[in-house]
């Protein structure tokens, strides 16, 4: 998000980590916290619910474009001036999460998880009236900001599916920190992404991401 700079997705302060749910397991039972009543009653530590599935919502990649990036100005200078009042230029990333488990005794569990991907890019309200060499230079910068937000979020794609496959076999009880780590390391991915120092997108004057520009002096 970088196209999220700190626009990770994350923590959805910005686009590109963020936290699980924890999930309550205490039956009814005579005392609370205990499966059935009466003599046969199970307490929960004696029950092991285990993750057998999760379910994805990343595959196909389906994410979020809105609300729109929209800036105006008539030439690229002034398109340029309204894109730098904007955290990011784009946004690209996402942040993991898991719905919570309903109580009970199952020990084979279907976990549902979500990617919360999201990909937005600028446009910009003067391109029709632009000139030819404007409009050229505008497509330009979208199709390199398009990457860039396009790995951020590859990453967050990657980390679902390493978290996805790492919750089988778990106990519930496991989630809700699996998922924090998961978040913190695509954060960390996200951010030396954006990290000027990278090589692939070192720092220039007036540009987010090194490899992304726009030519203001074109008119």
């Amino acid at each position: 998000m970088g196209g999220v700079r700190a626009g990770i997705l994350g923590t959805d302060a910005g686009v590109r980590g963020g936290t699980g749910d924890s999930n309550d397991v205490l039956g009814g039972g005579n005392p609370p916290g205990v499966l059935g009543l009466g003599d046969d009653a199970i307490p929960l530590d004696d029950v092991q619910r285990i993750i057998a599935k999760v379910t994805k919502d990343w595959d196909p990649p389906n994410p979020r474009t809105t609300p729109p990036i929209i800036v105006s100005g008539a030439t690229l200078e002034k398109a340029a001036d309204e894109l730098n009042k904007l955290a990011e230029w784009g946004q690209g990333g996402g942040s993991l999460r898991t719905e919570p488990i309903a109580a009970g005794n199952s020990t084979n569990l279907t976990v549902k998880m979500h990617a919360n991907l999201v990909r937005r890019l600028p446009t910009w309200a003067g391109y029709a009236k632009a000139s030819p060499a404007a409009k050229a230079e505008w497509d330009q910068m979208v199709r390199k900001l398009a990457a860039h937000e396009d790995r951020h979020v590859a990453i967050a794609i990657e980390e679902a599916e390493q978290l996805a496959k790492d919750l089988v076999g778990k106990e519930i009880s496991d989630i809700a920190q699996m998922v924090t780590d998961a978040n913190a390391r695509m954060q960390a991915r996200q951010d030396e992404l954006d990290d000027p120092s990278h090589t692939d997108h070192g720092a220039k004057a007036g540009v987010p991401y090194g490899d992304v520009n726009l030519d203001i002096t074109i008119k």
